[in-house]
C-alpha cells in the first residue's frame, strides 16, 4: 500500500504544474541531497517533484520529510523496481510532461527548461534525452541512446569528452536516468513495462514510441551529472540477470518480423558475445542462464504484448531499420572493445 505525503505548497495554491519530475529511491539516502537540491534549484518553476520510495530501510523517508518537506512523497511497502516505482509516481503526477530522474544524478540549473524547449516547439516529439556526464570525470555517459541491429540499447558517446555531441538531433532512445516524456505519448503507447522491473525499460519505451511514429530528440545543453549503477552495481548478479532477461523482452515485443528475419544472424552473434563476456570472462553463469530461462517462461506474455504493439505500428520496417546501428559497425566494435578492456 502506498502512502502519500502532502505538505506541498503547489497543492495549497492549487497550481497545476506543467512538468512532473519523478525520482525513484531505494536505500539511496546518501545520494538524495545532491539530486533533490539540484531539482529544487531548477530555473523552470512550473514543476512538481515526486519522490517514490521503494521500501527503503536506510532512513531515506524520514530524511526527505525533514530536509525536503515540500516534496510529494510516496511510500511503497516493498521494492517494486525502477518500473514499478515510476508507475506509482505517474499515478499521482499532474504534469503535461513527465520527467524521470535517477537518484544518483545532479542536474544543471537550466536542465529542465532546455530539455522541455524542443517539445514545446514540435508536438511530434514524444520524448527528449539529456546529455548525461559521468560525475567528476568530464566524460559522457550518454548522449541519447541508440539501438543495435541485434536489439541491444547502447549509450551514444560513452566515455567521449563531454564537449562532443553538441548538436540537437534525433536519436533512437532516451536514457531514463534523466529523460522527459510527453503525457500525450504515454496515453498513446503506455508507460514503462512493469514486467521489466529494472534495466532496459527505457529502451523498450523508446522502441514503442518509434514504432508509433513519435520522435526522440537529444538535447545537448540539457546536462545532468550521473554516478551510474549506484543502486545495483555493474556486473552484479542483479544487473546481469535483469539486463540479460530484458534484452529478450525488447527484441520479442518490438522488433518487426521482417527485421527479425533480416537481423537474425546479428542476434545470434550478440548472444554468443554476451555468453563469452558474462559467463566465460566474468563467471556469471547462474544469473545468465536464469535470465534466459525466465525470458522463455515469459514468452507467452511478451508475445501477447507484441501483438498489441505491432497492431498500433505507424512506421515502416525501412524507417526503423534506418534508426538501427549495425553490430558490425566500426563504432560498435570500438565501444565493445573498450568495454571488454575495462571489464
Amino acid at each position: 500500500m502506498a502512502k502519500l505525503n502532502e505538505p506541498c505548497e503547489l497543492h495549497k495554491q492549487d497550481v497545476i504544474p506543467r512538468v512532473s519530475i519523478i525520482v525513484v529511491n531505494w536505500n539511496g539516502r546518501t545520494l538524495l541531497n545532491d539530486c533533490l537540491d539540484s531539482l529544487f534549484r531548477q530555473a523552470y518553476s512550473q514543476r512538481e517533484i515526486i519522490l517514490v520510495d521503494n521500501g527503503s530501510i536506510d532512513n531515506s523517508v524520514d530524511w526527505v520529510r525533514k530536509n525536503f518537506p515540500q516534496i510529494r512523497l510516496i511510500q511503497l511497502s516493498n521494492n517494486k523496481g525502477f518500473t514499478g516505482g515510476n508507475l506509482a509516481g505517474l499515478e499521482v503526477a499532474r504534469g503535461e510532461f513527465i520527467a524521470l530522474v535517477n537518484n544518483d544524478t545532479r542536474a544543471e540549473t537550466n536542465w529542465l527548461e532546455r530539455l522541455l524547449a524542443p517539445m514545446l516547439n514540435d508536438r511530434t516529439i514524444g520524448l527528449c534525452a539529456s546529455k548525461l556526464v559521468i560525475e567528476s570525470s568530464g566524460r559522457i555517459d550518454s548522449a541519447g541512446d541508440g539501438l543495435t541491429s541485434a536489439g541491444v540499447g547502447f549509450n551514444r558517446g560513452h566515455r567521449d569528452d563531454h564537449t562532443n555531441y553538441s548538436s540537437l538531433e534525433p536519436v533512437f532512445a532516451a536514457c531514463a536516468a534523466a529523460a522527459l516524456y510527453r503525457r500525450e505519448m504515454i496515453n498513446d503507447i503506455g508507460f514503462l513495462d512493469s514486467d521489466f522491473f529494472l534495466y532496459d525499460e527505457d529502451v523498450d519505451l523508446s522502441f514503442r514510441a518509434q514504432l508509433a511514429g513519435w520522435k526522440c530528440m537529444y538535447v545537448p545543453d540539457a546536462v545532468v551529472y550521473h554516478k551510474g549503477n549506484a543502486t545495483a552495481g555493474r556486473l552484479s548478479d542483479t544487473h546481469v540477470y535483469y539486463h540479460t532477461r530484458n534484452l529478450e523482452f525488447v527484441w520479442i515485443k518490438n522488433m518487426p518480423t521482417g527485421l527479425i528475419l533480416r537481423f537474425a544472424h546479428h542476434k545470434i552473434i550478440q548472444e554468443l558475445g554476451s555468453f563469452c563476456y558474462l559467463c566465460l570472462r566474468h563467471l556469471k553463469w547462474r544469473a545468465f542462464f536464469r535470465a534466459k530461462r525466465d525470458a522463455l517462461r515469459m514468452l507467452p506474455v511478451m508475445l501477447k504484448k507484441r501483438k498489441q504493439i505491432q497492431k498500433r505500428r505507424r512506421v515502416s520496417n525501412s524507417c526503423i531499420r534506418r534508426l538501427l546501428t549495425s553490430v558490425f559497425s566500426l563504432a560498435m566494435f570500438r565501444q565493445k572493445f573498450v568495454q571488454l578492456m575495462r571489464g
